[in-house]
């Protein structure tokens, strides 16, 4: 399921942003207030007890007018007390509005809506249909509710819903779902945190609800279970934007065992990867132990598992699988080999290099392979750069574009390669006047900070004309106005 609705031209018309699927809600959801009830989300449920009442095909399309247009996600639960309070609905005819809308509407906030009404009933007869529409995760969070609020075995259908979605729909259903069973708190330790979004958001709430501290403290951990273990404690010590290592009760017992257990069974990058992140962890500034000594955690503890952290680290078996997962054609797998390299000072540039020719279009890459400092290989880099960028389609000139999605790829490398071209004097002049001409925002920014940090003498004609004329056309005031100080920092 690629998270597309037949209403997305419609619905996304004039935004430049697109949000993923359950995005907006769940966003929005998590980091805003609920909204405040409306003039025009009155007169909806207004329509509605009406259509209850004596429904007509004329009622139900304005009734469908309104919810077209209304962005009902903040304010929800505010619409169905509204409901609640209406008087002479008639429920029978009501659950037969929502379950229709649900079932036949052709946009999103209309199929909403109806799900969000079924929820105000005992709804077992349509679990299938919550179901169904459940699994697209534009749509899970309001079929959790309804289904939470509607069924007797509520928990149940909702961890049957769980292990359909991926996304937005899987936190919002691993922040409802109760672990009344050994099957769903084995399910919420070893599946339950990974998601497409974040694993932060429900790192917290599947150690907690999935009993990570008993688990990790038997005397035989699976290597699934530690592998999913690793995932959740990773999570963790990363913080924000929901709960995380400090705010889970169990910390110090956890991350004790985790690291016992690395020097048992520990065989990957990403395994070296958590130990890292805990040694990190525990040499973080001291006023913020002085407040976990007064939960749960010692000075002894603390060095304890610091100092088996350096013994794990020191382990010379770990460079082979470093450069095993630098090599390896799972990019998971490989983000880790990277990350951990560089934590061990490996020299794996030529490695990245010898990958990039070969796939000339990784992102991932083009950001590891600026963070040399030796200005031969961002020579050597640059060119290749200039060979394998789409340079003359990327200089389309000016633009309010943000560069997400496909279409955008090239332009975010040559994005990457900008990040530190300042620090590289008079070396690729060619890609900072193609990101000058980009339709992308980011990319102009870009380009102009590489030459706030070039002198002026080493800018070259073209340079000189390019910045001149962006000047002149340039259509985002913020650009213009760096341009403008660039202009007279430099005496031009």
């Amino acid at each position: 399921m690629d998270g597309s609705l037949p209403d997305d031209e419609e619905f996304w018309s004039g935004s430049k942003i697109r949000w993923v699927a359950g995005g907006m809600d769940g966003a929005f959801g998590h980091h805003a207030g609920p909204a405040k009830m409306t003039d025009e989300a009155r007169e909806m449920v207004h329509l509605l007890a009406k259509q209850s009442r004596k429904p007509k095909n004329s009622t139900r399309k304005a009734l469908y007018a309104k919810l077209v247009k209304t962005d009902m996600g903040g304010m929800i639960d505010s619409i169905l007390d509204e409901v609640r309070k209406q008087p002479g609905i008639h429920p029978g005819s009501l659950f037969l509005e929502a379950k229709w809308l649900a079932e036949n509407a052709a946009h999103r906030n209309v199929v909403k809506f109806g799900i969000a009404m079924l929820g105000l009933f005992q709804n077992e007869q349509v679990k299938e249909l919550l179901l169904t529409l459940g699994r697209h995760e534009e749509f899970t969070l309001y079929a959790a509710v309804a289904i939470h609020n509607g069924m007797e075995d509520s928990n149940q259908v909702l961890f049957e819903l769980a292990q359909r979605v991926h996304g937005w729909g899987k936190i919002h259903i691993v922040e409802r779902l109760e672990p009344a069973s050994q099957e769903i708190k084995d399910w919420l330790l070893r599946q339950g945190c990974h998601n497409s979004v974040m694993n932060e958001y429900l790192a917290c709430i599947c150690a907690r609800n999935g009993g990570l501290q008993e688990a990790l403290s038997a005397d035989r951990v699976d290597s699934a279970l530690f592998d999913a273990a690793t995932d959740i404690i990773e999570a963790l010590l990363n913080g924000g934007p929901a709960e995380d290592i400090d705010d889970y009760e169990h910390a110090p017992q956890v991350l004790s065992d985790y690291v016992r257990l690395t020097q048992e069974i520990g065989a990957t990058a990403k395994h070296l990867s958590a130990i890292f992140s805990i040694y990190d962890f525990l040499a973080q500034v001291e006023d913020k132990w002085a407040v976990r000594m007064s939960a749960g955690w010692s000075e002894q503890l603390r060095t304890d598992i610091s100092d088996a952290c350096q013994s794990i680290i020191a382990d010379t078996k770990w460079a082979g699988i470093v450069m095993e997962a630098v090599g390896s054609g799972d990019s998971s797998d490989r983000y880790y080999g990277v990350a951990c390299a560089e934590k061990l000072g490996m020299d794996i540039w030529d490695t990245l290099f010898d990958q990039l020719a070969e796939n000339p279009l990784q992102d991932f890459h083009f950001i590891q392979l600026m963070k040399s400092n030796d200005p031969n290989r961002i020579r050597k880099f640059v060119q290749f750069a200039t060979e394998h960028l789409p340079l003359q389609q990327i200089a389309s000139g000016p633009g309010n574009e943000m560069g997400f999605g496909k279409e955008y790829a090239a332009h975010r490398n040559l994005g990457a390669i900008f990040q530190s071209l300042d620090r590289f004097e008079g070396i690729g002049t060619e890609l900072i006047f193609t990101g000058l001409n980009s339709p992308v925002i980011s990319n102009r920014n870009m380009a102009i900070k590489a030459l706030e940090g070039w002198n002026f003498a080493s800018w070259g004609e073209r340079l000189v004309e390019a910045v001149t004329h962006l000047s002149e056309v340039e259509p985002e005031d913020s650009v213009k106005e760096r341009l403008h100080k660039l202009r007279e920092a430099k005496g031009l």
